[in-house]
């Protein structure tokens, strides 16, 4: 018995028969075949989704709001406990409400729009989770155990690159491609799919075997969804004027200047640094001097991106995007444990300067690839 759901609205196609149809009629090595004979079935185990990256980069973001806001709202209101007496309702059990609806959304729907609120859910309660490490790694409970911060930034830094080397697509093959490719289809059925969605869907099936009969079915059942014509909308036109003023800011010859004179007054910081511990004459910790070294080998970064300024401004961007990577990823575990939650204002700050940085290097680059193209069209 199958269940159907009443949407009020005419599919835009009808895939079971486009797919018989294109299966049926699709051409065969022998003549008056009626039908085409499916490949092999493979056994897959290990499949990726091709849409995974945008479900971490919201899993991750939402993980560390929660943890900052968090903190924010506890330090302002004088940290407040839920609950009486003995009883004390700590947010790790909140946390792991939002984690099981999570898993309860991940078994029970289909679609993207529960997929995304499960990946919401999820990271809200592993954020109020993670938020009382400090309790978890201490035999007092000490939820301001100073380390904890740090570690929680240590995590954040390993699950990025996880979430990267998990996510990557570019060698996506011909099996993840068509099975991913069903995960279109699929919301071709639920909703109506934009001009995008369906040439990403497309596009990743343009990546599987084409000479796969199912692979021709499902291109032709997706080349017949039916698309809104309307235009994109004001949220869209909107982010559209936001890159082309940005495109163009960052191609001034003004703006590159004043970009090269922060590098150097960021780089006089760093290496300045250690020179007013030492005069200060106050006691340096382990961490102190983490973050000293940490900062000196960003100054380095930093003024060879300097010397190379006049040669060639790809690769000094290059040696700003390291300074920029060492900084984050080094330097502010120190600032984490030495200044709480409170350094988050610092990381978004380098944060900044490294998205400026590579927005930079995207135009070198395609400056170059445009120069190669003149070159080549003229040579021919």
């Amino acid at each position: 018995m199958s269940e159907t759901v009443d949407t009020g609205q005419a599919p835009a196609v009808a895939p079971t028969d486009a797919v018989a149809a294109a299966v049926t009629t699709a051409p065969t090595d022998e003549p008056g075949a009626a039908e085409v004979k499916a490949a092999t079935p493979k056994a897959l185990y290990f499949v990726r989704r091709v849409t995974a990256m945008q479900d971490f980069e919201l899993f991750f973001v939402t993980s560390v709001a929660t943890i900052l806001l968090v903190r924010m709202i506890l330090a302002a209101t004088g940290w407040p406990q839920l609950g009486g007496g003995k009883i004390h309702f700590a947010h790790l059990l909140w946390g792991g409400v939002g984690m099981l609806l999570a898993f309860i959304l991940f078994m029970a729907m289909q679609g993207r729009l529960w997929n995304f609120l499960a990946t919401l859910s999820a990271g809200i309660g592993f954020g109020l989770f993670l938020d009382e490490l400090g309790k978890f790694i201490t035999s007092d409970n000490d939820y301001f155990f100073q380390p904890a911060i740090a570690i929680m930034y240590v995590l954040f830094v390993v699950l990025f690159f996880v979430f990267r080397a998990l996510g990557r697509v570019d060698r996506m093959g011909p099996e993840t491609a068509l099975v991913n490719s069903f995960d279109f289809a699929k919301e071709a059925v639920m909703r109506a799919m934009s001009t995008g969605e369906r040439d990403e869907a497309l596009y990743v099936l343009g990546r599987a075997d084409q000479t796969d009969p199912m692979v021709q079915a499902l291109s032709a059942v997706l080349r017949e969804v039916r698309v809104p014509d309307s235009g994109p909308n004001a949220a869209q036109r909107f982010w559209q004027r936001v890159t082309n003023w940005w495109t163009r800011l960052i191609g001034r010859r003004w703006f590159r200047r004043f970009v090269l004179w922060w590098f150097i007054l960021t780089t006089l910081v760093w290496l300045l640094n250690p020179i007013a511990y030492a005069a200060d004459g106050s006691s340096i910790t382990l961490m102190d001097l983490g973050g000293m070294l940490s900062g000196t080998a960003t100054g380095v970064c930093t003024i060879l991106g300097i010397v190379n300024w006049r040669r060639s401004k790809l690769h000094a961007y290059r040696w700003f995007e390291r300074g920029a990577l060492i900084a984050i990823l080094i330097g502010e575990f120190f600032s984490f444990y030495q200044y709480q939650v409170w350094a988050v204002f610092g990381l978004v700050w380098m944060l900044v300067q490294l998205g400026v940085i590579r927005s930079m290097i995207s135009v070198e680059l395609a400056a170059a690839a445009t120069r190669l193209e003149e070159s080549a069209s003229g040579g021919a």
